[in-house]
């Protein structure tokens, strides 16, 4: 297997050679600006203090690189990377050491002779935990945060809609221990070269027009900027379109769309009132109430008008939950908001229907991105941390570079690295259908439809073998979160089995009615519109 196989994302431009540099007891060594790429290679490599340089890492930001591009050169026993930034440089790391972990049947460690010119497509590249239900954990997202260095994700936005500090009671401060959390994110963040954004989402009680209320927003971000927050964002989403109180009624008026001025000034106070006066580096983002779609409205006509330049628009597409997105939908939702807009991409989130994991690589996205007012993808995980990470490692495989991106070999490539992934294939392959609303398994349901037409049963008794006989030992954190749904596919395939042997006349009804019953009795959704439906169309037949 090619050494290209194991780096995710795809780089850019990178040739290979037959000989290896041993990276067994390398001394690493770099500048100032390379700090923190230095220091996760030392710590990954077990690189012993006082040994000889073999890895060199320096920043460069005259090396003609792109914004957190890097040049990786391996050969003659030694390897030299070069990154336009820090963040280039980490990212160099990176790469390095997912070809350290590439197996080799000659060396412990080492990476083979190389020449790698590699650097995003997409600016911002992330994910956000925006969605409803039981957020994740402390240790989830430290976990996580970990994750997105690896895979050179370089955004994570903290939004987690069940966190009442951020949405129901959004004046309140956090209390000290939650506090000091978020300032653990903030610095794993840093240390990572990922961007930690702390959104609020005021707007089921704010009084806009009330200067009480735009000071309460205020010193609820000073909070959390002593903590470590320096990027912000201010969500308006998932409330009523209408202006709720009558101050903001007399202020903003009562005319279709007069909320987006409400949210346009709160921005505007925000931006001039909190971020200029702390020298924060990067412009504010915006979830407008009217997130979806692509054509003008009154909302979006008043939002272009009033929004102030710099800021940047939150939008999922077409729709909330959406199969595809073209490069036409971006520039037309751009030109609706007179903003430059991020996707905010609600995949693989399952709030919407918590008895399903989406375990597929990313589909439906454009490539074709040149010119195009977008500014980068922020995925919308499940409540499932781990399990994301499937889909995940593909939205930074397609972010980083559009032109290379296929779907199913970046899904195998993610399969592969993750552990437990693998061992769970039958699994993540029964639910890997996006959007949510398409056939979960076109191919098996075409196989349940030929065996009640009279067989064959070979391919789909051994599709169903596979199912049932999912290991329920796996070790790791996706197969821990995947549990229920292991249950569940285990009994759905032996349902679909017994299912099979009622109609070949090899066994009973009583089994085939027990193992429906044992298939229908579990709230993970696994294939629940392809077997059960085979499997009592089986026993009615028998039994008409």
């Amino acid at each position: 297997m090619e050494v290209q196989e194991w780096i995710v994302p795809c780089p850019k431009k990178a040739t290979f050679g037959i000989s290896h540099v041993e990276l067994c007891d390398a001394g690493v060594q770099g500048d100032a600006a390379a700090g923190s790429a230095v220091a996760e290679l030392r710590h990954a490599l077990a690189s012993p203090a006082d040994t000889p340089a073999v890895v060199e890492v320096r920043v460069d930001d005259g090396a003609g690189l792109p914004p957190e591009g890097y040049t990786l050169t391996a050969g003659d026993g030694r390897v030299a990377i070069v990154g336009a930034d820090p963040a280039g440089a980490f990212y160099g790391a990176q790469t390095l050491l997912a070809m350290a972990a590439a197996p080799c049947a000659e060396h412990r460690a080492c990476v083979p002779e190389s020449d790698i010119r590699d650097w995003p497509d997409l600016p911002l590249r992330g994910t956000i935990e925006g969605f409803y239900g039981t957020p994740w954990t402390h240790a989830d997202r430290m976990d996580h945060l970990r994750f997105s260095a690896r895979h050179k994700l370089n955004a994570y936005v903290y939004a987690p809609k069940d966190d009442p500090y951020h949405r129901e009671r959004w004046r309140e401060p956090y209390p000290a221990e939650e506090l000091a959390r978020l300032g653990e994110l903030v610095d794993e963040a840093a240390a990572r070269h990922v961007r930690f954004v702390f959104a609020l989402s005021p707007g089921l009680s704010m009084v806009y027009s009330d200067p009480a209320e735009r000071a309460a927003l205020r010193a609820k971000a000073e909070q959390v900027w002593q903590a470590g927050v320096r990027e912000f964002a201010l969500l308006f989403d998932d409330i009523p379109p209408e202006l709720s109180h009558l101050p903001d009624r007399e202020a903003y008026g009562t005319a279709e769309g007069a909320s987006a001025s409400a949210h346009a000034a709160v921005c505007r106070d925000f931006a001039e009132h909190f971020l200029a006066p702390h020298g924060a580096d990067r412009p504010l983002t915006m979830v407008p109430t009217d997130y979806a779609g692509t054509a003008r409205t009154a909302y979006r006509d008043r939002l272009a008008a009033e929004l102030p330049a710099g800021v940047l628009v939150w939008w999922t597409g077409s729709d909330v939950v959406v199969g595809a997105i073209s490069a036409y939908d971006v520039t037309a939702a751009a030109a609706s908001y007179g903003h430059r807009v991020a996707l905010w991409d609600n995949f693989p989130v399952n709030d919407f229907d918590f008895s399903r994991v989406f375990l597929g690589p990313l589909v439906g996205r454009a490539t074709d991105l040149d010119d195009v007012p977008l500014e980068g993808i922020t995925a919308n995980p499940m409540v499932e941390a781990a399990a994301s990470r499937i889909a995940l490692t593909t939205v930074a495989d397609y972010a980083w570079h559009l032109a290379a991106y296929e779907p199913a070999r970046s899904h195998e490539r993610a399969i592969r690295l993750l552990p437990g992934a693998a061992e769970l294939l039958p699994l993540v392959e029964a639910c890997s259908a996006w959007p949510p609303g398409d056939d979960p398994s076109p191919a098996l349901t075409a196989l349940c439809a030929a065996a009640l037409e009279g067989g064959p049963y070979e391919v789909l008794r051994a599709e169903l073998t596979r199912l049932a006989g999912l290991p329920t030992g796996v070790a790791g954190p996706i197969a821990r979160e995947l549990a229920p749904w292991v249950a569940a596919a285990r009994d759905a395939g032996a349902a679909g089995l017994a299912a099979i042997d009622l109609l070949t006349g090899a066994g009973t009804l009583a089994a085939a009615e027990e193992a429906l019953a044992r298939a229908d009795s579990h709230e993970a959704n696994v294939l629940r519109k392809v077997i059960p439906p085979f499997a009592r169309q089986v026993i009615e037949r028998v039994t008409a």
